[in-house]
């Protein structure tokens, strides 16, 4: 049965190495959820207050390897299982934070 879920990921500054002058150099990679979860579509917001960029991808994503999600832009995922393409999986989803404090928001729904 389908059904719709929301999060918060966020990140604070024991989680992030590298601190110099109050930038952080090295971001850690937050995954979304440990428990396999199928979801048939995901939307994305990261705040206009964050501070950084926020970049999604797998478990190693990092600024180099992935797109970064736009403050204040949201950012849409469509897995159309209905037409045989594999549905998605939001425990594949990792954020890399640049500062502490900074969050992206999430809403998805699921299979």
């Amino acid at each position: 049965m389908a059904g719709i879920i929301h999060g918060r990921i966020t990140t604070s500054s024991d989680d992030l190495e590298d601190a110099v002058d109050g930038k952080f150099l090295s971001g850690k990679t937050v995954r979304f959820t440990s428990l396999p979860t199928q979801i048939k579509y995901l939307l994305l917001e990261v705040p206009s207050e964050n501070t950084g960029d926020v970049y999604i991808g797998g478990s190693t994503v990092a600024s180099d390897n992935a797109p970064a999600v736009t403050k204040g832009t949201p950012r849409e995922f469509t897995f159309r299982h209905d037409v045989k393409e594999a549905p998605g999986d939001l425990s594949d989803f990792y954020a890399s934070f640049g500062h502490s404090g900074d969050v992206i928001n999430y809403l998805a729904i699921t299979i």
